[in-house]
């Protein structure tokens, strides 16, 4: 039976919210996640991964009116992989929001930075077995973290969300990587390491749904599913996973969030179990990785 609608948010304890009230609810609990896994610090340079979609422009938008006030840097990084008719309008659409609040973004290309765009390299990428998620996922990651040590930021905020996390814990789980799964949470990775930019989930407790109603209330611009849709992407697991939770969660409401919480009572144990796995220096970029040859370093020699 349908609860009687007195707000715009109901919480799972039976109370609704109405706009104010869910606004100072969602900022105080973004807020309060940054505290507890002391995500953020005092002197932290801050950039955040943006895509231009309405996770990371949000994401983007609440930490600049968070931290920009007190003085803090603050810039979004984009990675734009040269497929037709897609970053670049997504980021195009996010343009004038920015704008009118003032805040930065830094565009960096596969193009300029590798020689190549993905699109063009999809036939050498199935040649090799591999998909085009994997490899885009791979590269992003490494020039996202090459271009934060090259700014000077010493943390990189992805907007990845409960639903994100539900998935991440389900893949690495049924793929049985146990050593991924050590090193998932709100603050990522086993150990800090110089070679990486500390990543962190302002969002992690946060649900899509939370998302996107904050995004509608604040005006803040949502591109159309459609153009957020990846035309490279594939069926992979992930996607299975994501519509199968999507599925379960219409039966069971609090599905995810039992995924995540049970997660992170587990993953102390799981870090410490991994912090002393040693690390090589990639021979080609000089990135921590477990081979010569980090991953990204190891794809662009075989797509060359």
């Amino acid at each position: 039976m349908k609860k009687p609608k007195k707000g715009v948010y109901y919480l799972s304890c039976g109370r609704w919210l109405d706009k104010n009230a869910f606004i100072k609810y969602f900022e105080k609990k973004v807020a309060k996640t940054i505290r507890k896994y002391k995500l953020i610090e005092k002197n932290d340079k801050i950039a955040v991964a943006f895509s231009g979609g309405k996770d990371s422009l949000t994401l983007l938008y609440l930490l600049n009116r968070i931290y920009s006030s007190g003085g803090q840097e603050i810039i979004g990084l984009s990675i734009d992989e040269g497929i037709p008719g897609y970053r670049k309008k997504i980021l195009k659409a996010a343009g004038k929001f920015l704008k009118q609040n003032n805040i930065k973004v830094k565009i960096f290309t596969f193009k300029k930075e590798f020689g190549f765009t993905l699109s063009s390299k999809t036939k050498k990428i199935k040649k090799l077995n591999l998909s085009n998620c994997y490899v885009c996922s791979i590269l992003k990651r490494w020039l996202l973290n090459k271009k934060a040590k090259q700014l000077g930021f010493n943390v990189i905020c992805t907007a990845h969300s409960l639903d994100d996390e539900a998935e991440t814990i389900l893949l690495n789980f049924l793929k049985g990587n146990p050593e991924l799964l050590a090193k998932l949470g709100p603050l990522t990775g086993v150990r800090r390491t110089k070679e990486f930019v500390q990543r962190v989930k302002p969002f992690y407790l946060c649900s899509t749904k939370e998302i996107v109603l904050y995004a509608k209330l604040k005006k803040i611009p949502i591109p159309p599913k459609e153009t957020c849709i990846c035309p490279l992407r594939g069926t992979t697991l992930r996607v299975e996973i994501r519509e199968w939770l999507i599925q379960l969660e219409k039966k069971h409401t609090e599905v995810k969030n039992a995924i995540v919480n049970s997660s992170l009572k587990i993953n102390p144990l799981l870090k410490e179990k991994y912090k002393t796995l040693v690390f090589k220096k990639c021979k080609k970029c000089g990135f921590a990785s477990s081979q010569d040859l980090c991953k990204a370093c190891s794809i662009l020699k075989e797509l060359k």
